[in-house]
């Protein structure tokens, strides 16, 4: 599971005391995270309390942990009757991956590792070429009468796309409840609806990775999503190696690509949360080109702090990392 927490900053640059806008927040833990809503208008509490609560049940759908769950029932039995709801997501999930770059049957491969818990550890390689090679998306099939299969041992792990669902169906119980300005943190994936109450646009930094609590670079945004995905969010040392949680899918360990992190900006939160990771174990050179032939916006670090931004951002893109160590490449 794809757990983010410090990826992303939230500089709330909001209105002082003249904003007139009612304002209602709400925080919540979901999905392994600390989340908060902050909606403005005349109905923010009751579309923050419409939000809080599509993300429970998304969480009590898809969550791998919970053995009631949709996902939980399949992942036991290889064979499950799904909800309608789960059923959509399970199939944006399986659209959203690139095969040996980012995929939602790696279960079998991040338990091994057990990255994030107190077994972490390097796993033997017979037992990691084993976990491997019940990686791969034509393991899971669906049908439309609501069936879903998994064969040769696969496994599914949300964690990689499903707080971008979160925050999309964030987005819409906000809208669709007459808010317009809203900003949602899920752990990392921010969703800025609309804009400030102000009329100007949310302000959203990217973390420098060598320190997470501070930021290198801010992107003015609206109504859009950004999700960042960095190797400083979960991991262990072990003989001086560090060893991540973002894994490379044709290896079955932890990617190596010269990239510290990879933010992606885009309305479709899903999508984002996919394609961070994906980019992420891509590398610089294959994902800034992915990002050019599929119109992706995106920010990448490497881990020589070269940062490269795509050129749909940097109209939007304030870099100030130069004091930290790191360049803004050209």
């Amino acid at each position: 599971m794809k757990l983010k927490f410090s990826c992303l900053l939230i500089l709330l640059l909001l209105l002082g005391s003249g904003c007139a806008a009612k304002e209602y927040e709400t925080a919540f833990f979901a999905m392994d995270t600390y989340m908060t809503i902050r909606a403005y208008g005349t109905h923010a509490e009751a579309a923050c309390a419409e939000a809080e609560r599509a993300v429970f049940d998304l969480e009590n759908r898809i969550s791998r942990t919970r053995e009631t769950s949709d996902v939980a029932r399949l992942n036991a039995a290889g064979e499950a009757q799904v909800s309608p709801e789960t059923l959509a997501v399970l199939r944006q999930a399986k659209e959203s991956c690139i095969p040996g770059v980012f995929d939602i049957t790696i279960a079998a491969v991040s338990d091994l590792w057990g990255i994030g818990t107190e077994n972490a550890c390097v796993p033997a390689p017979e037992a990691l070429e084993a976990a491997r090679a019940t990686v791969g998306i034509d393991n899971l099939s669906l049908s439309d009468d609501g069936t879903a299969r998994l064969s040769n041992g696969a496994q599914l792990d949300l964690g990689g796309v499903g707080k971008g669902v979160a925050a999309d169906l964030c987005a819409e119980a906000l809208r669709t409840n007459g808010v317009e300005s809203a900003l949602a943190y899920l752990g990392g994936n921010i969703y800025a609806l609309g804009s400030k109450p102000d009329g100007s646009a949310w302000t959203v930094g990217i973390a420098d990775p060598d320190t997470p609590a501070a930021y290198l670079a801010t992107i003015a945004v609206r109504d859009t999503s950004v999700v960042t995905t960095g190797d400083y969010e979960r991991f262990f040392m072990e003989n001086g190696v560090r060893y991540h949680h973002v894994f490379d899918p044709s290896t079955g360990e932890p990617a190596r690509s010269g990239l510290r992190s990879v933010t992606v900006v885009n309305e479709n939160s899903a999508l984002a949360d996919a394609h961070s990771t994906a980019l992420f174990v891509m590398g610089l050179e294959k994902g800034l080109a992915y990002c050019a032939e599929n119109q992706l916006d995106a920010v990448f670090i490497t881990d020589d702090h070269q940062v490269y931004v795509t050129e749909g951002l940097l109209s939007s893109f304030t870099f100030c990392g130069e004091e930290a160590g790191y360049v803004l490449a050209s």
